[in-house]
């Protein structure tokens, strides 16, 4: 049975250090023709699975921490808009001033990023039950995720130039001089050039968390190379040297 959430990958690095010390057990007469899987080899896969899940572990909070910052500056974006187009037809502005504004106030609040269901399922992947090592390996790194990263990102970028298009026009145009602080041109400049930093740490953190699972999932399940293949090839040397019944 596959082990649960967090602890998946876990679980197959300890099933792996038991199969190492069931291996010192033997002693000398240990002895493989593979190189991949002599002592001293599973000696050193063995060290280096720990570090592997350490570092997935260490990149989770980073990731959802920038990804929750960003969420926050952006929850008001659409209400501000909003008011700014209100602003724009109360201050006797052009009717043809005021389709251009409301195109671009459109155009922001047009944008659908639903980035719960994205965080949520990016960090359900993460944390995902583990392939236990007796089992045929899965790598939960895939390229949907990638893609939705990708357009999640994209849709962040596409907000953040649309509203810096609108707060331009809006400076264009004499009769938007709004009272309300947070409405006046260098407030609202303020905020857009506040979002770009916000969207690039969650790419940054986004790149970190991937590299760190791609790692981990290399050292685990890589073919030949990997924790399950390592343990299943020696299981049957073991086998083999030591009699159908050896632990």
């Amino acid at each position: 049975m596959p082990s649960t959430s967090e602890s998946g990958h876990a679980k197959n690095v300890a099933s792996f250090s038991k199969l190492l010390v069931g291996v010192q057990s033997y002693g000398a007469s240990y002895a493989p023709s593979a190189p991949e899987i002599a002592a001293t080899a599973l000696q050193t896969k063995n060290a280096a699975l720990d570090p592997v899940i350490q570092s997935v572990t260490n990149a989770v909070s980073p990731h959802k921490n920038a990804v929750n910052v960003r969420q926050a500056a952006f929850n008001p974006m659409s209400k501000l808009v909003t008011r700014m187009e209100n602003a724009l037809k109360g201050c006797g502005a052009a009717k043809k001033e005021i389709t251009d504004g409301i195109g671009f106030a459109k155009k922001i609040k047009g944008e659908r990023i639903d980035t719960k269901h994205a965080l949520d399922a990016f960090i359900d992947s993460t944390h995902k039950a583990g392939t236990p090592v007796d089992s045929t390996p899965t790598t939960d790194v895939t390229h949907d995720e990638l893609i939705e990263h990708s357009v999640s990102q994209m849709s962040f970028d596409n907000r953040i130039q649309n509203f810096k298009k609108l707060v331009s026009f809006l400076s264009g145009i004499t009769k938007y001089n709004p009272n309300e602080a947070d409405l006046k041109i260098a407030a609202l400049t303020t905020y857009a050039n506040s979002l770009q930093p916000l969207n690039n740490a969650v790419n940054t953190a986004f790149i970190t968390l991937y590299k760190a699972r791609t790692n981990r999932d290399k050292q685990l399940y890589a073919e030949g190379t990997g924790a399950h293949d390592l343990l299943q090839q020696t299981k049957y040397y073991v086998k083999s040297a030591y009699g159908p019944q050896s632990p």
